[in-house]
């Protein structure tokens, strides 16, 4: 629903805000399972994600975009099957929650744009 409010970038930066608290609870859950033996540690494909979002693409139903969470191909698996790796999932966990940060505040400051706009005020 483009429109003057909501312009593609609005939206996008939304999308983007939803992907990333996806991903958090992805990693939370290799986090969870840290210890599971035979538990493959998973990614959410944040990247064609992102990319679908800024590209205004949804689902057929019109509920947005699912996106894919696959396996990560990244995570050396250990003696138990299990691939998890404690730090590295915490480092992009962090990084992660980082980059949701940046994204709110980005979004807080365009709505705040919106709101002076509205008002009239500096």
């Amino acid at each position: 629903m483009p429109g003057i409010l909501f312009d593609p970038t609005m939206q996008g930066l939304a999308e983007a805000l939803t992907l990333r608290q996806r991903r958090h609870e992805v990693l939370a859950s290799n986090l969870a399972n840290v210890e599971t033996p035979g538990y493959r540690a998973r990614e959410l494909d944040f990247a064609t994600a992102l990319q679908d979002a800024f590209a205004g693409q949804e689902t057929d139903d019109g509920a947005g975009l699912a996106p894919r969470v696959v396996e990560d191909p990244t995570a050396p698996a250990r003696a138990d099957g299990n691939p998890v790796d404690l730090d590295m999932q915490m480092a992009k966990l962090a990084s992660n929650g980082t980059g949701y940060l940046a994204l709110a505040r980005i979004l807080g400051h365009r709505i705040g744009l919106l709101r002076q706009a509205i008002e009239g005020t500096r």
